[in-house]
């Protein structure tokens, strides 16, 4: 899905972050962790575009932090609008080659590691 190499550096750039933020909300540093988030966001929206795959990524995460911060109905907005662009996708010929959110695979990876 990434084109070229400005939006090859955004898309590894808004995944650093959602990881950053990912790794901050297992501490409890939702703050900091949202922060994050929102500049991942802000990046893919200006770069990328609003129906990219990568905003999906970064919206799944920032919708489970807003879970654990009990903020209920953000989050569900916000996973609503990351399970549509996934559809969007979904209906059109792409590659296998997109992978899942850091929100889902960034505690696996780093199993056994120590």
């Amino acid at each position: 899905m990434v084109v070229g190499a400005t939006q090859e550096r955004t898309a590894v750039e808004a995944r650093s972050f959602a990881i950053w933020g990912e790794e901050f909300s297992k501490k409890g540093r939702y703050a900091a962790a949202e922060k994050l988030y929102q500049r991942a966001q802000g990046l893919v929206e200006k770069d990328l575009g609003p129906y990219h795959p990568m905003m999906a990524e970064v919206l799944e995460c920032y919708s489970n932090l807003l879970l654990k911060t009990d903020r209920r109905a953000e989050a569900t907005t916000m996973k609503r609008r990351s399970q549509a662009i996934w559809e969007l996708y979904a209906r059109r010929p792409v590659s296998n080659s997109h992978a899942d959110p850091p929100c889902r695979t960034h505690g696996v990876e780093r199993e056994g590691s120590d």
